[in-house]
């Protein structure tokens, strides 16, 4: 059945490729080798294999090629996406470097400004402690004590402080060394501020007795210190350019403007001191005395017309300690008409002291003399009813009222 359904399509394919045979002729003799209709059918089947294995291949070869083409674009899609991502980091790296620099220079910036500003400060300091303004540092006074202003009509409650030290409020979300940059600051502010209430409250102090004795503190302070009166002069310079300040002060730096007006204040806090400390403020005479005669117009003893009394009277024992009021220099130790033994002592600053009727004199001219030393003995030479001391002071060559500068003496303890 099968052969002859078979036969008819092998027939047609036999006589498609009918056997035939290929002769070859080799040294005169002739042979041939048959092909037969199966062998050609083979070689058919063999071109055909070979073609379609030709065309699967040329289909894969186009396939992979088109793969490895997508391949190659997807890697130089995540070429250039790593690419990009480089670019950016190193873009985040050059940033973070610029702010760490740039944080750096800030902080090098204001540790130098610290640093400056901590240097000035503490020049301020020294200064202030050369000067001796400080808030421990005794006032010149008889005791060498501590001048203390006492409440008067017109200063019923204790003085509070002119100054009241910066407070920096602190940010919690700040970094540490921002916090401890404000701390610093905070610190030099309340520092400055002390000072600057010291100087301002100890100025002022020296400022309220003096003026108690009725001068005016500026004139009586271009007169100059004892030494000074030989003769002063030199160029000016600022006080903001002043050694302690090496190199000067930027003064449209407001620190630095704060700094000079705070020096400025010592030195004029130390030159009146100066001038407290060269004014007679003290008694003339120690022990028990009773005052006899005050400073101004009064009816002569001996003549009994009305007369001006030039000083105020003192009396008490004969011999009783006479002694200088503050520090000076004896100008003159003798007898003078109508004042009897005269001690005449040289303050300073224009102030000068006459010591008359003396019993005794102690001191030599140009002794120097401090406050409380004893210059002679109460007596009763000269133009005198009776043992007292007659005492004058004199400013710039005018006598004034020795009450003032005993009521201001007061208020120095």
């Amino acid at each position: 059945m099968v052969k002859r359904l078979l036969a008819g399509p092998w027939e047609h394919i036999k006589e498609r490729f009918p056997d035939r045979q290929i002769y070859h002729r080799t040294e005169g003799q002739v042979r041939y080798f048959a092909v037969t209709t199966e062998m050609q059918l083979a070689a058919v089947a063999g071109v055909c294999l070979m073609a379609v294995w030709l065309a699967i291949t040329s289909v894969n070869m186009v396939l992979s090629a088109r793969a490895e083409g997508r391949a190659e674009q997807e890697m130089r899609i995540i070429a250039e996406r790593h690419q990009q991502q480089l670019d950016e980091a190193r873009a985040a790296e050059a940033a973070a470097i610029a702010y760490v620099e740039s944080r750096t220079s800030a902080f090098d910036r204001t540790a130098g400004e610290l640093q400056m500003r901590t240097n000035t400060l503490r020049r301020l300091l020294d200064f202030a402690d050369d000067l001796s303004i400080t808030r421990e540092r005794a006032s010149p006074s008889l005791d060498e004590g501590r001048i203390l202003m006492a409440a008067t009509t017109n200063d019923p409650s204790p003085r509070q402080a002119l100054v009241e030290p910066a407070r920096t409020a602190m940010d919690p979300n700040a970094d540490p060394a921002q916090q401890r940059v404000a701390a610093l600051l905070a610190d030099q502010e309340s520092a400055l501020a002390l000072v600057e209430e010291s100087a301002e409250n100890r100025l002022e102090k020296l400022r309220a007795v003096l003026r108690l004795t009725g001068m005016r503190v500026d004139e009586a302070a271009r007169a100059g210190p004892l030494d000074a009166e030989g003769g002063t002069g030199g160029p000016f310079i600022p006080i903001d350019q002043a050694p302690i300040f090496s190199g000067g002060l930027d003064m449209d730096d407001p620190f630095n403007a704060r700094i000079a007006r705070i020096a400025a204040r010592l030195v004029e806090a130390e030159q009146v001191e100066q001038l407290l400390t060269a004014t007679p403020l003290a008694l003339p005479i120690e022990g028990p005395h009773r005052r006899t005669s005050p400073y101004g117009s009064r009816i002569d003893p001996f003549t009994r017309r009305p007369a001006f009394h030039a000083g105020a009277d003192f009396a008490a024992y004969r011999g009783a300690p006479i002694v200088s009021p503050a520090p000076g220099r004896v100008v003159y130790a003798g007898w003078r008409a109508g004042y009897g033994r005269t001690v005449e002592v040289d303050h300073g600053f224009g102030f000068r002291t006459r010591f008359a009727h003396l019993h005794s004199i102690d001191v030599r001219r140009g002794d120097d003399v401090t406050t409380g030393q004893r210059l002679g003995g109460m007596g009763s030479t000269g133009r005198s009813t009776a043992t007292h001391l007659h005492y004058e002071i004199w400013f710039r060559g005018a006598h004034v009222d020795p009450e003032d500068f005993i009521r201001a003496g007061r208020y120095v303890h």
